[in-house]
Parts: C-alpha cells; structure tokens; sequence
C-alpha cells in the first residue's frame, strides 16, 4: 500500500490550479503501519507568482523555492517508485483530485489509481461508527499517542503520521461508504398569474362620507367711542 500526502498553493490570481509543490509518499505493508519504503519530491513553483497564507507556513517553504524539479518531472518519478502497487491511501479526499488538476495543467495524461482509501474517513468509522466526525491528521495523532517528533504540513511527514493510523482500523472502515444526505424539499412557488386573467374581484370597500368641517366665526370686538 502507498499512503502518500502533497503540499499545494492556492494563490490568489484566476489560475484554478492548486499548484503542487511537494509529493511525500510511503510503502507499508497494509495496515500494520510497518513502513518500508519512502518517496519525497520538492516541485519548482511556476504556474502562481506569489503563495497562499497557508503555503507561506510550509515549514520546508525554502527547499520549495530552490528545488529544480518540475512537476512532470516529479510525477514521473513517483509512479516509477509505485511500481505494481494497487492501493493508495490518503488523508481525505481531495489530493487525488488535485493531482488530476495538475495532470491537467501540464498535458500529462493521468491515470486514476486502481484502489484508494480516505484514511480520515475511515477513522471516523472507527471513532464512532458513524463517519461524521472526520478530524484533522493532527488531533488523531494526539488522540492515539503517536509521538509528533516531526512538523506537519510536510507531505513525507503527513504521509508517516497517516500510514501509522492506519494500525488503529480495519478492513471493514476502509471500505465504509456514508449514507447520502437526504435532499430537503424543493419549495413550490404560486404560479404567476397570467396577463390575460382578471385579478380576483374584492368586496367593495365602504367609503365613509366626509363631512366638512366649518370654521368658527370671527368675533370682532365692539367699538369704541374714542372721543
């Protein structure tokens, strides 16, 4: 089995590539968590002029910026590394679709892999048995007791801390699959009423008679004799 991890940058330009920047990979031997082999590749940044705030954290940011690797050049190395493997692992589900992405890109025909696994799903089978409840790699680490002697956010060490969880599931939460959400109830609108229709005749409003209303004479004072 390969467990594997990637690093990405998302940028902030119109380019809808989460350009790859680090492939990290291991070997096991199924879900013992015995490791056996390894695959680390940093990838030369072309396709975004400037990174993400979350690729500007990667601990290993600067061997990105002075790697020499294309992305072509990477993947061709890793599926050489592969072999004859058929399944693949990863922590959720959206690496294998960026990897399709740059595939893409890059004019590189992409092959899909013939088994993966979504470890993160699949531990929160085991959790609880519902599958909701998918947490991030690190929080599981903890919750396990494997000791995190090496920074995350780094595709060889993810991929080391995702193939050692999978010692803790089985056959059974790798191949759970959730129930789809129920669809809510689509709302029906009134029909608009047609042109040629006559509105709906009302009850005749009473209209009250005004009464008016008369000013009050003037009273003038009475005269005066002034003599």
């Amino acid at each position: 089995m390969i467990v594997m991890d990637l690093e990405w940058n998302r940028s902030y330009d119109k380019k809808p590539v989460d350009e790859i920047l680090q492939i990290g990979a291991v070997r096991t031997d199924g879900l013992t968590g015995v490791i056996t082999g390894s695959f680390n590749e940093y990838i030369k940044p072309v396709i975004h002029r400037k990174f993400d705030m979350g690729a500007k954290k990667l601990p290993d940011l600067d061997l990105v910026r002075a790697s020499k690797t294309s992305f072509r050049a990477a993947w061709e190395a890793f599926l050489s590394w592969c072999g004859d493997e058929t399944e693949f692992a990863f922590w959720g589900p959206d690496d294998e679709l960026v990897i399709k992405r740059n595939c893409d890109y890059y004019g590189i025909e992409y092959k899909p892999f013939p088994k993966v696994w979504n470890f993160q799903r699949a531990f929160s089978h085991a959790y609880d048995g519902t599958g909701k409840n998918e947490m991030a790699l690190y929080r599981v680490v903890t919750f396990l007791g494997i000791p995190d002697v090496f920074d995350y956010h780094n595709a060889l060490n993810d991929a080391m801390y995702t193939a050692l969880v999978g010692r803790w599931l089985r056959q059974e939460d790798l191949e759970f699959v959730p129930a789809p959400k129920p669809k809510r109830p689509r709302r029906h609108r009134k029909p608009a009423e047609s042109l040629n229709s006559k509105p709906a005749e009302s009850a005749p409003k009473t209209v009250k008679p005004r009464t008016r209303r008369r000013r009050p004479r003037r009273k003038t004072p009475p005269k005066t004799d002034n003599k």
